[in-house]
């Protein structure tokens, strides 16, 4: 395991105790190393992948899992190499109260290794709150382990987020593969960085129990963000946020919401009750709990962030044939590379 303990925030003593962000593969890293320049109440920052360049660029705590022999992993063939870093991942999450795995859903290390993290935060101890980047519409070869992998999330974390890219975007059409993923990481950042924001003299952040206290309840949870610079910025802006929402799930079941408004210096506090009553009308319940956060930090263009949960089920379990059959054994399956069996059955 490589630390750079030089590199990694101080350590901060908040009322929620310690709070770590921990990236996983390609996606969570990228996600989680923008998230440690934002102000944030996060503490510390760490990072898991099987590919040495997720790692390069991050600041914090960093564990490399290596496979000895070069060949394209799967999800089953990443929770196998990981049995050797049970340890090295139980001493990431060691002291953390709170810990946000993020991670890209539908390739081999984000399926692999996140419910596997998630677990052993479980064993440690530790609430997990798994951020769950699904895969854009047209990857379809991505489908079944990212469903497979957000079911097994769900079973093993105090609460699931849901990111799903193609809510995050309005249009691609013109944008290379790159682009659509860098610009897909840079508004989930935007959402998760508007969620945990700090208390400042420019903003009123909606805090860290109230986010929890959202994130905990039973079933899913969705975070998307949109923006609008019309006349009608606010109900604009908000209706995009729930219209991603309701692609993936029934937006009646929501029984909590934290909605934050980004903004400039001339967002007023009538903006903010008009997002907070129009909210629960969208979602088609009175009885829905919201809570609300504001900064001031933006541009003129109103930014919305919408956090919704209590979805018991989601679009997603389309993706996983397998949930339907109730007497499926449940258990996560692992397996080794070829070739590396005589290696891993060795004393």
């Amino acid at each position: 395991m490589q630390k750079r303990a030089d590199q990694m925030p101080p350590m901060s003593n908040t009322a929620s105790g310690q709070v770590l962000a921990l990236g996983i593969g390609s996606a969570g890293a990228r996600i989680v190393s923008a998230l440690s320049r934002e102000t944030t109440l996060v503490d510390r920052f760490a990072y898991i992948s099987c590919d040495e360049a997720d790692l390069e660029a991050t600041e914090g705590e960093t564990l490399m899992i290596e496979c000895p022999i070069d060949q394209k992993l799967t999800p089953p063939m990443v929770r196998g190499l990981s049995i050797a870093y049970r340890e090295d991942i139980k001493e990431l999450l060691d002291g953390a109260k709170i810990v946000f795995i993020v991670a890209g859903l539908g390739r081999a290390t984000g399926s692999g290794l996140a419910p596997v993290v998630a677990e052993l935060a479980k064993e440690n101890g530790t609430d997990a709150v798994s951020v769950a980047v699904m895969p854009f519409g047209f990857e379809e070869k991505l489908r079944f382990y990212s469903g497979l992998a957000l079911r097994r999330l769900r079973s093993v974390s105090r609460g699931v987020v849901v990111v799903d890219n193609d809510t995050l975007l309005k249009s691609t059409s013109h944008a290379s593969q790159k682009e659509v993923y860098d610009m897909a990481n840079a508004q989930a950042v935007k959402a998760l960085g508007s969620l945990l924001a700090r208390q400042s003299e420019d903003s009123i952040p909606v805090g860290l129990n109230k986010v929890l206290g959202t994130v905990f309840q039973e079933g899913y949870s969705f975070l998307t963000c949109a923006s609008s610079g019309s006349a009608d910025k606010t109900e604009e802006a908000l209706s995009k946020a729930v219209i991603g929402i309701s692609k993936r799930v029934e937006t009646k079941d929501a029984n909590h919401a934290v909605v934050i408004l980004t903004g400039d210096s001339t967002l007023r506090a009538g903006e903010t009750g008009t997002a907070v009553k129009r909210l629960s009308s969208m979602f088609g319940s009175e009885a829905i709990d919201i809570e609300y956060g504001v900064s001031y930090r933006g541009g003129s263009q109103l930014q919305v962030s919408v956090l919704a949960s209590g979805f018991k089920a989601t679009r997603y379990d389309e993706y996983d044939p397998l949930s339907a059959l109730s007497t499926i054994d449940d258990s996560m399956d692992y397996s080794v590379p070829s070739g590396l069996e005589t290696i891993a059955s060795a004393e």
